[in-house]
């Protein structure tokens, strides 16, 4: 399944020794690494002349001898033009060295997201990497952001600073042998709309009254060195990278050689596979309760159980962009599209062998919604009408030999719920397979609103595609039952059945 749907940032390391006063006209300057000797390859991606020209320059000398004494080969490109799969996969670690987080190639995005969620290279940033925003006529890569922890450019100290930068995490690698504070000169200290602390591991942060000279230009709480542990691949960013006598500070070259050693070694062990949560606060009390509740429940099988589960609001989120990056999508309450635009990221993402489990509200659809692909996509089901109040109901399973309802029990009782009839019901589609049905033991259902009888599909699957739709979602009691919580479980395992 691809991840080229993915998630998960950018900066290259690779091939054959490099001059350091080379033109950035000349676009790759190394000779390509062998697959062979991928494991020593760093791929450096530059920014070269401009206002951080002196940087790199000083820096690439660096990494010129440092690479010589610890035996690696080095790369380096001054554009994305060369990053695809197969590119990435002949280097170890990818260092972006200032280069900015727009302006890349579609193909080479798409390469970079999937290399990083799948471990296969290391990842060191620095400085004008953190550049988020809409700049130059190009939109935020919002995957990147995202990988930096949720943060969007604000502003920066143009008159520059030197400042105090104090260790948060003295016994991680990447700070080993270095002080426990230090002062970085002359830097350019950027500011974000937000911390990224909470969404990454802080190793480092500065001291913003130590600044010199003073600047009311602050964030409060102003990590500047981090790494993301929620991908696969190793990865280190720091904020400094302005100036050129930053390469003669001591402790930022021992961070800096201890980054990339550590970027060098094993992929982090990492869940198989990222969850995508889409709920909607917009709408009435039982369905935000059982949204809350669904995030908790899915939340508690994050990372240590083999999944990251990321969860959004937006509906502005169902884009080409941002699904790519996840395995599966999961709509709580809400269906995967309001707008053309979105409904038509959705069905790309879909298409392209995308896995979906919606929950009741996430199928409704009547003569106002239009969105015959979705029509489609359930099996031609249209709500038709539903019970009022909220019951329990007994529940048959119609095959249990199949994976979603492997080992479970002919029937079960459901806890209350909210139940949706569709018409025409799904069943009667070739490429429907019905899991599980409301049995006519319960008719008539409800009070207010009565069902007294017809077919009543409850869980399903469109075998065209790798989705399953669960009628379960209203109130606060659709996670409080062992054999249907079993169900959910089995349902989630199906979908990503090809991550195991």
């Amino acid at each position: 399944m691809r991840i080229a749907r993915f998630i998960a940032i950018a900066v290259l390391l690779t091939g054959a020794f490099i001059s350091s006063t080379a033109s950035a006209a000349n676009n790759t300057r190394a000779t390509k690494a062998l697959p062979s000797q991928a494991d020593k390859s760093l791929l450096v991606l530059t920014e070269r002349g401009g206002q951080h020209g002196g940087f790199t320059d000083a820096a690439m000398q660096w990494l010129t001898t440092f690479a010589a004494e610890k035996g690696y080969t080095l790369t380096e490109i001054n554009d994305t033009k060369p990053i695809n799969k197969e590119f990435l996969a002949q280097h170890k670690v990818f260092i972006q060295l200032d280069y900015v987080p727009y302006n890349w190639s579609e193909e080479a995005k798409i390469a970079f997201e999937q290399a990083i969620f799948d471990g296969t290279i290391g990842w060191v940033g620095f400085h004008h990497a953190a550049l988020l925003g809409d700049f130059d006529g190009h939109a935020m890569w919002q995957w990147f952001a995202d990988y930096m922890g949720g943060i969007r450019f604000k502003n920066y100290i143009p008159e520059l600073a030197s400042a105090e930068v104090v260790v948060e995490r003295k016994n991680h690698p990447v700070m080993r042998g270095v002080s426990p504070s230090f002062t970085i000169s002359n830097e350019e200290w950027y500011t974000f709309d937000r911390s990224p602390r909470g969404r990454v591991e802080v190793l480092a942060s500065v001291d913003e009254q130590s600044y010199r000279p003073a600047s009311d230009i602050t964030m409060g709480d102003h990590p500047v060195v981090w790494h993301n542990p929620r991908v696969k691949a190793r990865n280190v960013f720091f904020l400094m990278g302005h100036d050129a006598e930053l390469i003669a500070n001591k402790d930022f070259t021992t961070m800096f050689s201890n980054a990339i050693e550590w970027a060098a070694g094993p992929a982090n062990w990492f869940p198989r596979f990222r969850v995508l949560i889409h709920h909607n606060r917009n709408v009435e009390e039982a369905h935000r309760q059982f949204a809350e509740d669904g995030i908790r429940f899915f939340s508690e099988m994050t990372i240590g159980d083999g999944l990251v589960v990321d969860v959004t609001d937006r509906i502005e989120d169902f884009n080409d962009e941002k699904l790519r990056t996840y395995h599966i999508v999961i709509s709580l309450n809400d269906n995967p599209g309001h707008t053309a635009e979105q409904r038509a990221a959705f069905e790309r993402y879909m298409e392209g062998g995308g896995a979906w489990l919606g929950f009741h509200a996430a199928g409704y659809n009547d003569s106002r919604t239009q969105w015959q692909w979705f029509v489609d996509f359930l099996g031609g089901a249209v709500f038709h009408r539903n019970n009022w109040p909220p019951q329990s109901a007994k529940l048959i399973v119609d095959d249990t030999s199949h994976p979603v309802t492997k080992g479970m029990p002919a029937s079960y009782i459901s806890p209350q719920n909210e139940w949706y009839q569709f018409k025409p019901s799904p069943r009667l589609r070739e490429n429907v397979k019905v899991l599980v049905s409301l049995s006519e033991e319960n008719y008539p259902i409800g009070f207010k609103d009565t069902v007294t009888d017809g077919d009543f599909p409850v869980v399903w699957s469109n075998t065209d595609y790798n989705m399953v739709y669960m009628n379960m979602g209203h109130g606060t009691r659709i996670f409080v039952d062992p054999t249907q919580n079993y169900l959910i479980y089995n349902a989630l395992r199906w979908l990503m059945r090809e991550q195991f």
